[in-house]
């Protein structure tokens, strides 16, 4: 049985996949298995995934029955047969050869629910790169860091991931930061702070990042309570709209 379930949502994206499917290949961990998820596709993206399942048999094609990334991502989750669980969109990348055996040995040491690394974002040839200390993170501390971190740069175990039935499939944007709290919550999280992934930017994420804030300060609300944390997300929530409108603004 595999260790480590990576999976793989795509959609029209060949060069995404084959650009994550290498990354993965090179690394020196090799006891996993990729879960390929993938959506209607107008483009070549089945055909190749198909491929890439009869080149190796450490891969295997799911076709996406429902809708959305979110309910992508349960499918692959129900399907995974690892001890863990790694998400990775099509497109990105780990960031060093050995990063997958440096999370497994590291998770596998703690009882912690999730393993959360640094990332680093490509733009063209520059990489703005985003980590934390090393240590336990508290379901506040994580509620309230400024991009606290990413799902591809994060390590989970399978058995709890199932324990809360995955991803809220209602909220559309912000569903990762949604189950990264309701994993915390569970089983607590612990943070490295060597750099797991390079990610693309402009996903749908930052293309709705309103909503993104708006659907993260009503999970705050539910999963945390209390006047002090309502007031504190709303707060919080004020300020990063702030930013993100005056940044828009300089830069018009």
């Amino acid at each position: 049985m595999p260790r480590v379930s990576v999976i793989t949502v795509v959609k029209d994206d060949v060069l995404g996949l084959k650009r994550t499917r290498n990354s993965l290949s090179e690394q020196t961990f090799n006891d996993w298995e990729l879960l390929v998820v993938v959506a209607p596709s107008s483009d070549s993206t089945m055909d190749v995934a198909t491929e890439f399942q009869t080149i190796d048999p450490r891969i295997n094609l799911l076709k996406q029955t429902g809708t959305g990334i979110y309910q992508a991502m349960n499918e692959g989750i129900a399907a995974a047969v690892g001890d863990f669980i790694w998400f990775m969109n099509a497109g990105d990348i780990f960031t060093n050869h050995d990063t997958l055996a440096h999370a497994v040995e590291k998770i596998s040491k703690i009882s912690s629910g999730v393993l959360i690394g640094g990332y680093g974002i490509l733009n063209g040839n520059a990489k703005q790169v985003y980590s934390y200390p090393a240590g336990e993170i508290s379901l506040r501390d994580f509620a309230f860091s400024r991009r606290g971190g990413c799902h591809q740069a994060m390590i989970f175990q399978t058995s709890v991931l199932r324990d809360i039935g995955g991803f809220e499939t209602k909220y559309s944007l912000a569903s990762d930061f949604d189950l990264v709290l309701r994993v915390i919550k569970r089983s607590g999280g612990q943070r490295d702070s060597r750099i797991y992934a390079s990610i693309e930017p402009g996903g749908r994420a930052d293309q709705g990042i309103f909503l993104v804030h708006k659907e993260k300060h009503l999970i705050r609300r539910d999963l945390l309570g209390g006047l002090t944390v309502l007031f504190a997300s709303l707060v919080w929530t004020g300020l990063a709209r702030t930013k993100i409108l005056s940044r828009r603004l300089w830069n018009s």
